[in-house]
């Protein structure tokens, strides 16, 4: 691979009460409930730039407690220990009480500047039996809604449509509870599932849990039927739902699944729901899920391709830095099929550690973020939280987003949303004690983040010395150095790939690079503190043609490397757009163009 160093000088302007600590977090792990070596430090220590991106992120404001509910009342969304999902407009779908109002709680969805509601409903919360006055929203099956879930594991669902899925108690319908999918085309509320409908594997479902959407409005869920110990895996589309995966059924490489969804939550009306792991789908159809079986392999996470099972990860299998797989949460899927999930492993056979892992269709992968691995300012991290759906911290692009409890060098304890970029290096994002935008500090953290496609990542936080404000949910811009933008042009070798790599900042270890071009040939990179995404031979012109493009010959496999630590001081905070065109004789129009990239300055 040919390689460069930058030394070109671009001159740019720049881009235009508080709640001290959340109920108890049964997906939280900390340090102390493992054994490690004493001194143990990540091997990922040297790899990561333990560095800081929250100088150049821009928070913005989801929704906060207070806020006006539609109806009446206000919202208390009590973000410190409800998550928020989010979708790539930058929408969330959360759930909120809402105070002064007969119609006390509800599930809503907000852009940052209009709340929408879903589904409102009244008296006690999710499972109290106590339906309240029958004054919430008329149902699918009949009655009203009454009580919400609120809690880590029936956070609502939602994807880049707008459609969201949630789990909600029913007062005088068919059934008393259901999970429910609003359609965001109709704005209308379908039943995916509830106590009392069909099941694929026989009569009906006797309890029915969460579950997660793709863009097509593809539901996975869980559900149990009476007499039978563990809930299934089921698929719901347009009305109809068919299986997944359910116990006894054929387990890949021999055996039957003895689990697939073991978890359970009991309430005090005396009913029951089966919250976990809740399994994960992208918009190619393909279902990540977590299960136990008796087969050679005893427990890992499957992924489902086209109706093939396979085990992507498995117990006792080397874990990527080092050890061996011991036992996993849930996994979360992208769209080119990577996996990401928390997982306790072996770093030798008589110790044990947890951590967060991506790993992709082919390969071993990567350990995102371990107990103990290096974080910026000297901290460490000493907390994680369990992968849980339907969240969705990993990106298209393999970035990957992750809540710690950092131990400072003070020995004081800091929550952090940390960045986990796909090229290995790590950097902070947010941390309690950073200005909120509504004034104070952000105080406890919620520990599930989303990440989406356009480098937001959610925040949900309590506060700290904010006027009126005790939590809310924010959006953080930014969040990610690299920003793939799409608009590549195939050429020889199909469309070129322009990425980057570390924090682009003087002196900083890491570069550009560009995949799959045409070889020995000429190529162009075009870079600009703007775009304009116009037509060029036949392709998309994605920055603003303001720069003289530099001149970087491709090598004979196609590719060049671009260095910058030679690179002069530039001001932070610049969003920089960048763009390879490569000369394709065997293309209509002699071209062939790479994605888009933003990259910001540090």
């Amino acid at each position: 691979m040919k390689r460069f160093a930058l030394a070109v000088i671009v001159a740019v302007a720049p881009s235009s009460s508080a709640f001290t600590a959340p109920p108890s977090q049964p997906y939280v792990r900390v340090h102390g409930s493992l054994t490690t070596p004493a001194g143990a430090s990540s091997t990922l220590g040297s790899s990561s730039l333990a560095a800081t991106l929250s100088g150049c992120t821009t928070t913005g404001v989801i929704v906060r407690q207070g806020a006006l509910a539609p109806g009446g009342g206000t919202l208390n969304p009590l973000a410190f220990f409800n998550p928020c999902s989010i979708d790539d407009s930058g929408r969330g779908a959360f759930y909120a009480q809402v105070v002064g109002s007969a119609r006390n709680q509800g599930v809503f969805v907000s852009d940052g500047v209009t709340v929408t509601p879903i589904a409102v409903g009244c008296g006690g919360g999710g499972g109290s039996g106590v339906p309240g006055g029958g004054v919430g929203d008329p149902t699918p099956l009949g009655g009203t809604f009454s009580g919400f879930f609120a809690g880590t594991v029936f956070a609502p669902a939602t994807n880049d449509v707008g459609d969201v899925v949630f789990i909600a108690d029913v007062d005088g319908g068919s059934a008393n509870r259901g999970l429910f999918f609003h359609r965001a085309s109709t704005q209308q509320i379908e039943v995916v599932a509830a106590p009392g409908t069909p099941s694929p594997l026989g009569g009906v479902f006797s309890e029915v849990g969460p579950g997660g959407v793709n863009d097509d409005g593809v539901v996975v869920f869980l559900a149990r039927q009476a007499g039978v110990a563990n809930a299934n895996a089921f698929r719901w589309q347009a009305g109809v739902v068919t299986k997944v995966a359910a116990t006894g059924d054929p387990a890949p490489n021999g055996g039957t699944y003895t689990i697939v969804a073991g978890e359970s939550f009991g309430f005090s009306d005396g009913t029951s729901i089966p919250t976990g792991p809740v399994p994960s789908i992208n918009d190619a159809g393909q279902i990540a899920f977590r299960p136990l079986s008796n087969g050679p392999v005893s427990r890992g996470i499957v992924v489902v391709t086209n109706g093939v099972a396979a085990w992507r990860v498995r117990v006792n299998a080397p874990a990527p830095g080092g050890g061996t797989y011991f036992d996993f949460q849930a996994a979360s899927l992208n769209e080119r099929g990577d996996v990401a999930f928390f997982a306790d492993f072996k770093p030798t056979p008589t110790t044990f550690s947890s951590g967060w892992f991506v790993v992709p269709p082919t390969g071993t992968g990567r350990r995102a973020m371990a107990f103990f691995d290096a974080l910026d300012g000297g901290a460490q991290c000493f907390g994680l939280a369990f992968s849980r759906n339907p969240f969705t911290p990993l990106d298209d692009t393999g970035n990957l987003v992750v809540w710690t409890d950092a131990k400072l060098t003070s020995g004081a304890m800091q929550n952090r949303l940390v960045l986990c970029a796909a090229d290995g290096t790590t950097a902070t994002i947010a941390a309690s004690g950073d200005a909120s935008p509504l004034g104070g500090t952000y105080g406890t953290m919620d520990a599930w983040p989303s990440l989406n496609d356009v480098g937001q990542s959610s925040l949900a936080a309590g506060l700290a010395g904010a006027p009126g404000v005790t939590n809310a949910h924010f959006l953080v811009d930014h969040a990610v150095p690299w920003l793939d933008l799409g608009d590549g042009l195939a050429g020889t070798n199909g469309v070129p790939r322009l990425s980057g790599a570390g924090i682009l900042a003087t002196a900083a270890a890491g570069g550009l690079s560009l995949t799959s071009a045409r070889p020995n040939a000429a190529s162009f990179l075009f870079f600009a503190p703007t775009t304009v995404h116009v037509p060029l031979l036949d392709g998309t012109l994605v920055p603003a043609p303001t720069f003289t493009p530099l001149a970087l010959p491709t090598d004979a496999v196609g590719a060049w490397s671009l260095s910058w630590a030679s690179l002069p001081p530039v001001p932070a905070c610049i969003d920089l757009y960048l763009q390879a065109w490569i000369a394709d004789p065997l293309t209509p129009a002699g071209a062939a163009a790479s994605n888009g990239l933003r990259g910001t300055t540090h």
